[in-house]
């Protein structure tokens, strides 16, 4: 049998259902794989229910967010009261079921750092109690250990100019180069790599190295005076 890829080349996300083909209720065809809380940050802890879906030669990571009452009851009324649901990670078919549900459930979790982590394991059939501590653990040390490499690249010149700018820069954990920084004069962050002294905004679309988040920090506390 061949061997799992842990990062297949067909791996596509939409973790926040930006595609509209992925704001669609979870299809019936779609095994049940585990229920987990996640922590939403300062906003809440919610039940949240994955689903796997084997289909024309692709499989499929679903996503549904339940209301705090909502487990214990049937999968239909479960999701009836979701708060959002869709579906978030597909590839290629590969292995087991549970096998790929595992592979896919790995890739959301990483893409979701700094916004959601799990916080408890309920029940599962395909993504068991131990394949979800140990997926989680891996995370939290690859994540540890990135974050220990950025803090050695402190004083690169973007993130010493994050700090000047008041940008409050801090390492990300999604790889030994990658930081967090508020995006200038906006209520939300932005990404900077301090091993190539670029960032970039995906809100604002907006993308540049050292001169230019400089000049971007300027323009906007002049657009606010």
């Amino acid at each position: 049998m061949p061997a799992i890829d842990f990062h297949p080349a067909s791996l596509a996300l939409d973790v926040w259902f930006k595609r509209p083909e992925s704001r669609v209720s979870v299809p019936d065809d779609a095994e049940f794989a585990c229920l987990q809380e996640i922590n939403l940050g300062a906003v809440d802890v919610i039940p949240e229910a994955l689903f796997f879906r084997r289909h024309g030669g692709r499989d499929e990571l679903w996503s549904a967010g339940l209301t705090h009452d909502a487990p214990g009851k049937s999968r239909e009324a479960q999701l009836a009261t979701a708060y959002r649901q869709g579906r978030v990670a597909w590839s290629e078919s590969q292995g087991t079921p549970a096998e790929s549900a595992e592979v896919l459930f790995r890739a959301l979790t990483a893409a979701r750092h700094g916004h959601v982590w799990p916080d408890g394991y309920r029940e599962g059939p395909l993504i068991t109690a131990a394949a979800h501590r140990r997926i989680v653990g891996e995370l939290e040390a690859e994540i540890d250990r990135n974050t220990r490499e950025a803090e050695a690249q402190a004083e690169a010149p973007i993130i010493v100019l994050a700090r000047q700018l008041g940008l409050r820069p801090e390492p990300a954990g999604r790889s030994p180069s990658a930081w967090y920084a508020d995006c200038p004069g906006k209520s939300h962050r932005l990404m900077v790599s301090s091993s190539a002294n670029e960032f970039g905004c995906g809100y604002c679309r907006v993308k540049g190295g050292t001169a230019d988040l400089e000049t971007l920090a300027r323009q906007r506390k002049e657009a606010r005076s």
